[in-house]
């Protein structure tokens, strides 16, 4: 925890864009609150969301999902944006990449996680998303690892917000939800440049998460929502994620 009592939040996604589609509402109000907060991508996303990007090299796909990236971070108010490149579709828990993302909440001391994907632990499915979430679970902060001091956050809160979740077998119900009604413009904002999506598709992603955070929103009593599986099971409408 920083001086003044602000959280240290890390946000951990598969892809560049997942934190903001599944958990970018939140990060703007951690941000907003004045924590201090680091976003993680597991890979560059070469592989998805990068259709405007076919017929270019690898190098050029990166630096262009990187900028766009940064730049929708810059939309939440984020400066830190962490990227491994442990390669995508299939993403694979190598014992390698586990310390390496182990190593990332040594580094930064985080007082909560917040994956941007649900582990699925009970079928291993959800792809690239299931096993990221799996990852977060998984990754050996505890480590004594060439003197890096170990950490152990406090929580991991898992985002029930993810299409690969919705359509799985065996649905999360979410027990904590993050009231984002006045962050959901920053949020769609920071979708639609991460995915470089042109104007004309602002109506179409506009409605999306209005309907999406609508209905969790609802649920709970506030406009919009974002919903998360956390350590501890009971219903609740907070501020922010503690």
């Amino acid at each position: 925890m920083t001086e003044g009592g602000r959280l240290k939040v890390v946000v951990v996604g598969a892809h560049p864009s997942d934190p903001f589609a599944n958990v970018g509402g939140t990060i703007a109000k951690h941000v907003n609150r004045g924590d201090e907060v680091t976003l993680v991508t597991l890979t560059y996303g070469v592989e998805v969301h990068t259709e405007y990007l076919i017929g270019k090299s690898e190098s050029e796909i990166k630096r262009t999902v990187h900028e766009k990236a940064m730049e929708a971070a810059a939309i939440l108010g984020v400066v830190d944006y962490r990227f491994l490149d442990f390669g995508d579709t299939p993403l694979v828990a190598t014992r390698d990449n586990l310390i390496q993302l182990g190593e990332v909440i040594q580094d930064v001391q985080p007082d909560i996680v917040i994956s941007s994907h649900v582990p699925l632990r009970e079928t291993g499915l959800g792809g690239d998303h299931g096993e990221a979430g799996r990852m977060v679970e998984k990754a050996p902060s505890w480590r004594q690892h060439f003197g890096k001091k170990s950490h152990r956050p406090k929580a991991i809160y898992f985002s029930i917000t993810d299409i690969a979740t919705v359509n799985h077998p065996i649905y999360r119900i979410p027990d904590t939800f993050v009231d984002i009604t006045d962050t959901m413009d920053q949020k769609i904002d920071a979708c639609m440049t991460s995915w470089n999506l042109p104007l004309e598709d602002l109506p179409r992603i506009d409605n999306v998460f209005r309907g999406m955070g609508g209905e969790h929103g609802r649920s709970v009593g506030v406009k919009y929502a974002e919903p998360f599986e956390s350590p501890w099971l009971h219903r609740r409408a907070v501020e922010h994620l503690e």
